[in-house]
């Protein structure tokens, strides 16, 4: 007979596994976001205008390092690789 508890790990790790997707999907948009609020204020002479995407973007960036943070948690090999391209960047000549 098979353990309530077996197929509930089960599930949770489906549901982590496409959370983790998801987080991806989420980081993807979030970056695109960036990229049009750039795009936005090159665009633009208003001061307005800069000083409010600006704040915006800022937002966005922020929130690209949350969804990081929350890749990590949930596939920590992620992290392990992102770490180890990040240091393989630093130390290019």
């Amino acid at each position: 007979m098979k353990s309530v508890f077996s197929s509930l790990n089960v599930s949770n790790k489906t549901n982590t596994t496409l959370t983790a997707q998801n987080t991806r999907l989420d980081i993807i948009g979030e970056l695109e976001a960036i990229v049009m609020y750039q795009n936005h204020l090159d665009a633009t002479d208003d001061p307005d205008a800069k000083r409010t995407i600006q704040d915006i973007m800022e937002e966005e960036k922020l929130h690209v390092g949350q969804l990081f943070g929350l890749l990590f948690k949930l596939d920590p090999d992620s992290k392990t690789q992102f770490e180890k391209g990040y240091t393989e960047f630093m130390q290019q000549d």
